[in-house]
């Protein structure tokens, strides 16, 4: 459950500022951290969390696997 809390503010302090420490509070008493405090916290980026994967091409990809079973499989035959 939570409580709502009105609070004036001065016009020359920032309002992201104020929630910002508002939500530090919370967190250091709840001992509970968001995400975005965590990712400051750390200085992870968003472009940090994104990662380049290599493009395959399928049928390449599934001939080079089917090479690579049987090269397995004639070993093992051969071990015996």
């Amino acid at each position: 459950m939570s409580k709502e809390i009105k609070i004036r503010i001065p016009s020359w302090f920032s309002e992201e500022k104020f929630k910002r420490a508002v939500n530090e509070l919370v967190s250091e008493l709840s001992g509970v951290v968001s995400i975005e405090e965590l990712r400051r916290e750390l200085n992870i980026r968003p472009e940090d969390l994104t990662e380049d994967l290599e493009v395959y091409d399928a049928k390449e990809l599934r001939e080079k696997e089917k090479r690579r079973i049987n090269g397995e499989a004639k070993s093992r035959l051969t071990l015996k």
